[in-house]
């Protein structure tokens, strides 16, 4: 194979022309480099975009159920609060069935942090970014409080049985847990609101199909009030009780 070696210029234009050759020849890669890694980065910030809107729309439509369902949560334990009352002055707690009670969710922040993590939250808009932050502190904040608010239903759980003697120390269990289950209830369905005021105050984009979708699967109007049903053979029930038949019957990705 015959190699041709390079001419040697015979003339400082020659030289010229050859080197503003090369350097055009390496702008020019540059160039195309940097095209696609815009194009690159345009990809992942528009599956960025698509993702968080799937997951707003999934932690907005849940905290729509806790709003809707707050008002039905006080009454509950406003009935709770009258039979606790009664039981401390008769000394007697009555048949109970198991209350009704918020369902315990899962709330997603996966996205978000992966987007902040492989910087692709930093592509989004200022404003948008503002609101994304927001957002996401709100769904951090209703994180910490969930497992709060499932104690205290688990304590108000012990209720529910055939009939058994009340004492002044089981009032004073039952009346906290019956705070806290309040003070819960309201932290949640706030944040509810506040999280609904961040996406449209900051024109947040979401799966509106995925919103629509979730919210209608909320579980039917709970009967607000005392509990209703059969009391318990026996004491020790607890919420949740049933979420492992539910999570084979519901199979998720």
């Amino acid at each position: 194979m015959e190699i041709h070696k390079p001419k040697a210029a015979h003339s400082f234009r020659e030289f010229l022309i050859e080197i503003g050759t090369i350097t055009c020849g390496i702008l020019i890669a540059l160039g195309l480099e940097q095209l696609v890694s815009n194009l690159e980065w345009v990809r992942k910030v528009a599956e960025t975009r698509e993702a968080l809107g799937l997951e707003v729309a999934d932690n907005l439509a849940k905290l729509q159920g806790r709003v809707q369902y707050s008002s039905c949560n006080n009454q509950e334990l406003d009935a709770l609060a009258v039979i606790v009352d009664r039981a401390s002055k008769t000394g007697f707690l009555p048949a109970l069935a198991t209350p009704w009670h918020p369902a315990n969710r899962s709330w997603s922040t996966g996205v978000w942090t992966s987007a902040l993590s492989a910087q692709g939250a930093s592509h989004l808009s200022a404003e948008q970014l503002r609101g994304y932050s927001r957002v996401y502190q709100i769904i951090e904040r209703i994180n910490e409080i969930e497992p709060k608010e499932e104690a205290a239903w688990t304590t108000l759980f012990e209720l529910a049985g055939p009939g058994r003697p009340f004492d002044a120390e089981d009032a004073r269990t039952y009346r906290r847990a019956i705070g806290q289950a309040r003070e819960m209830n309201g932290l949640m369905s706030g944040f509810g609101i506040r999280a609904r005021q961040a996406v449209d105050g900051y024109h947040i984009p979401y799966d509106a199909r995925v919103f629509a979708e979730r919210t209608s699967k909320h579980e039917g109007a709970p009967e607000c009030g005392p509990p209703t049903g059969t009391p318990p053979s026996n004491y020790g029930a607890a919420p949740d009780t049933g979420f492992t038949n539910f999570a084979l019957s519901h199979p998720t990705k």
